[in-house]
């Protein structure tokens, strides 16, 4: 009828969290990320020499950024000052 939180493992618990979490947050951490910068996506798109579209796709969940190739998110990483990882939606996935 309804989750039982109290009778989930720490490791269930902490997924369906994170899962939750996911579906109330509308903003990806690529663009939390590029906003704390004060960044447009044309902006990132030529610091970084990512194709625009790629980062409006990667920003509207239409493109899996977890998927993307490692040289993008490293030069998305660089002009972000910031981890890969924080990038990723799923970092667990890695």
């Amino acid at each position: 009828m309804y989750p039982l939180y109290h009778e989930m493992d720490v490791t269930r618990f902490y997924e369906e969290m994170e899962r939750r979490y996911k579906e109330a947050s509308t903003e990806t951490n690529l663009a939390r990320i590029r906003k704390n910068f004060l960044l447009s996506q044309s902006e990132l798109a030529r610091l970084s020499n990512v194709n625009l579209r790629s980062i409006q796709l990667y920003e509207q969940r239409v493109n899996d950024i977890d998927k993307a190739e490692a040289h993008t998110l490293f030069k998305l990483a660089v002009v972000l000052k910031c981890n890969i990882e924080d990038l990723l939606e799923s970092p667990a996935s890695i």
